[in-house]
């Protein structure tokens, strides 16, 4: 039921970043899209439906299990090379994420040609019933091993780098506390299948079905915390960003019509905080099209909101006052720190004389 939920989020989600990804190729940006996709993947065979299309289409029996494996391996580099992404300098990214992935296929490679070697058993209703029956016979639990060992060593070494440098009081700190929550999880999800793999092969300990019950709600609390760290930075910029466009939404709309020379297309693959960030630098270049029109008198105003209500006062009933002019606003732009910021003042300003008027 959890997969039949995820696993649609994950790929909406992969399929978006991809897209972007596309016309502006970061790094970042990069590594979401392909743990999103990896991850995405793996949450799809947990669908029956697709589980039992996959097993028949495949060339043996439980051949979903053994691409779990390499899934598994997958999922770790991913989400690795997306913790260098943050935490490292650029010019080491490339050669780390390299070796991540060298280690990721020949550690896929391993299991899955261990998995594959070991004369099969009868086709189980899915992954889950596999482990419970199958997973502790020799070769399949050597296997496990194979593909358990690179994130049970990789993800606690990812879950400490994550952590270091997250601030909680700014987003990307938030996201990379979700994301060392998330690794943790991986951490004991690894080494709780290794550990069993090597305590029913080669300790004598009786098959335990009741790991995987925990392995499973383990992995499920780590894949959807892992899924809300990497998305917490793109959601809250996109809420962000809709929330400039609603503000200066009307005064856009009046300045730049009056200037529609000012206009000029977002790059395509753009963010939402991209986008809005095109739409402020029209509006206020379209601004100080109208201020250099106006004319106004000398001297320079630099109170930001008496400077925004000179402003809205001039576009909607056409009164100029001395705090209209171009030394004025570009004073009141510099006290405010930042475009945004600053479009917003006369954006509240534009809106505050509107209901004036109608009153």
């Amino acid at each position: 039921m959890i997969a039949m939920v995820l696993a649609p989020l994950m790929w909406v989600a992969a399929l978006t970043r991809a897209w972007r990804w596309w016309w502006s190729r970061g790094w970042v940006l990069g590594c979401i899209t392909v743990a999103l996709g990896v991850v995405a993947v793996h949450l799809s065979l947990n669908i029956p439906a697709a589980e039992r299309f996959l097993q028949a289409v495949a060339p043996m029996p439980n051949f979903s299990t053994g691409l779990r494996m390499v899934l598994f391996n997958l999922i770790a580099a991913s989400t690795g090379a997306l913790t260098l992404a943050v935490t490292i300098d650029p010019a080491r990214l490339a050669r780390g994420v390299r070796i991540l992935a060298a280690i990721a296929v020949a550690g896929s490679v391993v299991a899955l040609a261990i998995f594959v070697g070991t004369p099969p058993v009868p086709q189980a209703a899915g992954g889950f019933e596999f482990d419970q029956a199958y997973s502790h016979l020799p070769g399949y639990a050597e296997a496990g091993i194979a593909g358990a060992l690179f994130p049970a060593l990789l993800c606690p070494a990812l879950m400490v780098m994550a952590a270091r440098p997250a601030d909680l009081r700014t987003v990307t700190g938030w996201s990379l506390a979700l994301l060392s929550a998330g690794l943790a999880a991986a951490t004991a999800w690894a080494w709780i299948r290794l550990v069993y793999f090597g305590a029913v092969r080669y300790g004598g300990a009786a098959p335990m079905p009741v790991v995987f019950e925990v392995t499973r709600a383990v992995s499920a609390a780590g894949v959807l915390v892992i899924f809300i760290g990497m998305m917490l930075s793109p959601m809250v910029s996109w809420a962000r960003a809709r929330r400039v466009l609603r503000a200066i939404g009307p005064m856009y709309d009046e300045l730049v019509g009056r200037w529609p020379g000012v206009r000029r297309p977002s790059r395509r693959g753009s963010s939402a905080d991209e986008k809005a960030s095109d739409r402020v630098t029209e509006l206020l270049d379209a601004l100080s099209m109208e201020i250099e029109q106006a004319g106004g008198s000398d001297g320079s105003v630099t109170e930001q909101r008496e400077v925004a209500a000179a402003v809205a006062d001039w576009l909607i009933s056409g009164h100029r006052c001395a705090a209209l002019n171009g030394e004025s606003v570009r004073s009141a732009a510099l006290a405010a720190g930042l475009d945004r910021r600053w479009a917003v003042t006369l954006a509240q300003a534009y809106r505050k004389k509107q209901r004036e008027v109608v009153a």
